[in-house]
């Protein structure tokens, strides 16, 4: 982080939005309560910024995975309903089984669960299947240092929610590599995304002295995630109009050190939005790419 060359947009036009940083509450655990009441130790107060947004289309070379920590790459899907959970477990998690293989080289990718969302929904989480989520406006990763290794632990002790479980063996072996967690976000409109889009930033602008673990307290356990502070020298980027066919790649846990390894990303209000933009629909898939050998850390 923070080593690699800055790299920019080829030209000079930038998108400028409010983003949600987080900011420390003295006395509080920084986080929230999800499915149980609050009972006054965690607070989560936003640091609201201003901050320039470049097009990623414009990128040159083009972002990658393991430079930048998130790629944007081309994927028809057969899917017919996102709302049938059953066909996206049969039909939608195999093909992006082979998005993830294809963007990470890995030897064996483990799809283990997903979200819709939608921004006429109301709540940052569904508790029930089938239900949608609504986008989320806080500059996050979906795991820490601590939780992206036990989300892989969980997976064999309790299974994930859409049925998916490990063995013992099979996160014995996987912990003796390196395995990333990836997930792919695609929109699930026919028209391209213009409401509410999502950015994400290019690892190398982070400094980890701005990650601030983030709990989220359910009724049955505790997990976390990495808020941010915010930093000026943060480079962020977006995708415009994304359509149906397009899917976009990024890390949120990697176990390697020498490559990017947390891909921070936010939803945000666009000004160039149109009033009457239609809602954006999208699907995010979270998967376990278990890579070839573990390579020497720096």
């Amino acid at each position: 982080m923070g080593s690699h060359a800055t790299q920019v947009p080829l030209n000079s036009g930038l998108t400028r939005a409010l983003f949600h940083y987080q900011k420390i509450i003295a006395g509080k655990a920084v986080g929230r309560y999800i499915g149980r009441e609050d009972d006054g130790e965690l607070a989560d107060e936003h640091d609201i910024q201003e901050v320039k947004i470049g097009n990623a289309r414009e990128l040159h070379p083009p972002a990658k995975l393991d430079s930048h920590c998130f790629e944007l790459r081309h994927s028809r899907t057969a899917m017919r309903n996102f709302s049938d959970n059953e066909e996206i477990k049969r039909v939608y998690y195999e093909e992006m089984a082979n998005v993830v293989k294809d963007a990470t080289g890995a030897e064996r990718v483990i799809v283990f669960d997903h979200t819709v969302r939608d921004t006429d929904s109301a709540g940052l989480n569904s508790l029930r299947t089938g239900q949608s989520a609504a986008p989320v406006f806080r500059v996050h990763t979906d795991y820490s240092d601590t939780s992206g290794p036990n989300r892989l632990r969980t997976l064999a002790e309790e299974g994930g929610y859409t049925g998916v479980q490990l063995t013992g063996q099979d996160v014995d072996k996987i912990m003796e590599g390196d395995f990333a967690i990836v997930n792919v976000w695609r929109s699930i409109r026919d028209e391209p995304v213009q409401k509410q889009p999502l950015a994400v930033l290019h690892e190398p602008s982070l400094d980890k002295q701005d990650f601030v673990p983030y709990e989220m307290r359910y009724p049955e356990r505790t997990g976390e995630n990495y808020g941010l502070r915010y930093n000026p020298k943060h480079q962020w980027f977006f995708y415009p109009h994304m359509v149906k066919d397009e899917v976009l790649v990024f890390k949120t846990y990697e176990s390697r050190s020498a490559v990017a390894r947390y891909c921070f990303h936010t939803s945000f209000d666009d000004p160039a939005t149109l009033p009457d933009s239609p809602p954006r629909s999208s699907i995010e898939v979270r998967a376990i790419a278990i890579l070839h050998r573990r390579q020497s850390r720096l």
